[in-house]
């Protein structure tokens, strides 16, 4: 190592010349080798970070008792976001290529604030590839435009237990800062319909809501075991929601004021207010089960095989 150090040395002074000074040359920060991106994946991996079921004292060794994060593979955390990151609760398959999400609901797991329950789920930062993709901060979006969230997904494997119904989360509409998501695409179980739950209004600053209403519309049935999509696009019109399972599409429109019949036969509007804020989309596995040493073993898995985010100005 010493050799090393001096036989550097001597070419630098080779190199530039005698310059009267003796001051060593300072040492470059180390700065993470950039991963190329994945040419034949239907997703683009750097415009992600993933939470985990997993504490940061737990899974870095230090950071408090909150669910650590991975972030993509420029920033300077000890284990970073890419396609070969391969952890108990996130990895990628070969055949089929896909993006594979896991939780053991028996674990003694890490939850975000604002909720009780874990998750294995990737957060959209919208600006990657123009800002520091390291923060959240300015990695959101305004409803000018168009904004689609594209994927095809499977259930592997789900929870069966007696009473306690097999619900996950797996794809979000999320405002910065606001506790009421606008969208989220809910599976629970095979006999029973995909699910949309959206919120008619919200508090901003992160505030309990005790005025808003969620409600549901239903987007067909999809069975375990068997590919299906759904897509969520946001624009000035409103919400446009769509599943293709069994090759049946179904699709629905909700816009912005205007009031919709959901699931329970009621009239719901949502709120113009919603088109002020900054979003973010957000995929991967969130369970809607409180996890318990009882239920050890009992495991959501699910793979995407396709994961597109475009932004239209």
């Amino acid at each position: 190592m010493l050799m090393r150090i001096f036989t550097s040395n001597v070419l630098l002074i080779l190199l530039l010349g005698c310059s009267g000074s003796s001051d060593s040359p300072e040492t470059p920060p180390e700065v993470p080798p950039e991963v190329p991106p994945c040419e034949t994946c239907s997703w683009t991996i750097e415009q992600w970070k993933l939470t985990i079921p997993e504490s940061k004292d737990s899974f870095y060794g230090s950071g408090g008792t909150s669910a650590a994060e991975l972030k993509p593979s420029t920033c300077s955390n000890n284990q970073t976001l890419t396609n070969d990151t391969d952890i108990a609760y996130f990895w990628t398959e070969k055949n089929p290529q896909q993006l594979v999400f896991n939780v053991d609901l028996g674990m003694d797991g890490a939850t975000t604030p604002n909720t009780q329950y874990v998750r294995s789920e990737l957060r959209e930062l919208y600006r990657f590839d123009t800002e520091n993709p390291c923060s959240s901060t300015n990695q959101n979006w305004a409803i000018g435009g168009n904004h689609l969230l594209e994927a095809s997904l499977n259930i592997i494997q789900y929870p069966q237990i007696t009473s306690v119904s097999p619900k996950v989360i797996v794809g979000q509409v999320h405002g910065k800062d606001i506790k009421q998501a606008l969208v989220k695409v809910l599976w629970e179980g095979s006999e029973k319909p995909v699910r949309v739950i959206l919120n008619d209004s919200f508090k901003p600053d992160n505030q309990t809501c005790d005025s808003c209403q969620p409600f549901s519309i239903e987007l067909g049935t999809a069975k375990a075991y068997e590919d299906w999509q759904y897509a969520i696009e946001v624009d000035t019109t409103g919400i446009t929601l769509t599943t293709i399972i069994s090759g049946i599409s179904t699709q629905r429109l909700l816009k912005w004021g205007e009031p919709v019949i959901a699931n329970d036969g009621k009239e719901y509007t949502l709120d113009t207010a919603w088109l002020n804020e900054e979003y973010y989309f957000k995929a991967g596995i969130y369970p809607q089960v409180v996890t318990s040493s009882d239920y050890a073993g009992q495991v959501f898995e699910v793979g995407f095989t396709e994961l597109k985010v475009s932004h239209t100005p």
